[in-house]
């Protein structure tokens, strides 16, 4: 099987093509910058430039596309450029993707695309589950421009008969995360507790909450959904609320100390939108048996582990073994 993983470079692109290599499959990562993975070919390339898309199509015939590249910041950012903000939203992850399904339709329309979404679709939440059936209601530009993408693999799916689906992904997290994340921010922080008790790092409100799993997880999500008998759009949850509190617990934990004595809270903190997504992944299991092998605790320590190990890691191309 080729697989084209669009955003092969990033933390879901990662690790999604590991397991994708684990199964025997031929991976061909496009992303602006190379795969750590030695196994997978390269392709250095930017989607939303126009002819990529119909190139890599042409070229390649893949017989999956994982569309996972994504314009997005971390929460912890504040202020950003509103038009620059939505503006690269809408490019990268409603447009680009639209260029990919149409030389898709064009190309290779037997090929499997699977485009991920985001919990932010929903708004804010107020930490019912969420089934999917939802309206979808996004206030930030990234939700706003994940609705787009998703209505593009809608049309693509109805109208030109494509198997489309959209992975509705909550919160994921791995030691891929960069550093402006709060769940690599805390991993890191207790790794250099670890030998140096004087260290502390500051959060944002450490009353906030996410639905958290595991980013191993849910790339085995949506390799399901692409091998499930039909397409949709499914939801990848834990279904648990967490506060950031809690997360900061488990990441210290691993390392024996008291988060307390580490984390701050950063003063002057404003409390603006309060998220509180949760979501129910049932009609996934259901579609396809998938479970998550991660609960929360194991989540946040292979988390700890993984982002301890990195310091000592070297630079080069990596066997694809290690990211599984």
């Amino acid at each position: 099987m080729r697989t084209l993983v669009i955003g092969g470079a990033g933390q879901d692109g990662v690790l999604i093509s590991a397991q994708l290599l684990e199964r025997g499959a031929d991976v061909i990562s496009v992303s602006r910058r190379p795969s750590p993975l030695s196994a997978a070919e390269s392709k250095i390339a930017d989607i939303s430039e126009e002819g990529v898309a119909a190139d890599l199509c042409e070229r390649y015939k893949p017989d999956a596309v994982y569309y996972l590249a994504a314009y997005h910041r971390s929460s912890e950012i504040v202020d950003p450029d509103p038009a620059e903000d939505l503006c690269g939203c809408l490019d990268v992850n409603a447009v680009a993707f639209s260029k990919v399904l149409g030389s898709v339709s064009k190309h290779c329309p037997k090929a499997r695309v699977v485009y991920a979404s985001s919990c932010r679709i929903f708004g804010l939440g107020d930490g019912h589950l969420l089934q999917g059936s939802e309206p979808r209601a996004p206030i930030c530009a990234y939700g706003i421009s994940k609705v787009a993408g998703m209505g593009a693999g809608d049309l693509f799916r109805r109208e030109h008969g494509l198997f489309v689906s959209s992975a509705i992904l909550f919160n994921h997290e791995s030691e891929l995360r960069t550093s402006n994340f709060v769940s690599k921010k805390l991993a890191r922080a207790a790794v250099r507790a670890k030998q140096d008790r004087d260290t502390f790092v500051e959060v944002g409100s450490l009353d906030a909450v996410a639905d958290w799993g595991s980013a191993r997880d849910y790339c085995r999500a949506m390799i399901a959904m692409a091998e499930a008998d039909v397409p949709g759009d499914f939801i990848v949850a834990s279904g648990q609320l967490r506060t950031v509190a809690e997360f900061a617990e488990e990441c210290f934990k691993c390392v024996g100390l008291d988060w307390r004595r580490h984390v701050k809270e950063k003063s002057g903190v404003l409390h603006g939108n309060v998220w509180r997504l949760r979501g129910d992944s049932g009609a996934l299991t259901k579609a396809t048996g998938w479970k998550p092998k991660f609960s929360f605790p194991e989540m946040v320590r292979d988390l700890v582990t993984r982002t301890e190990a990195q310091a000592s890691d070297g630079k080069g191309p990596a066997d694809f073994h290690s990211y599984l």
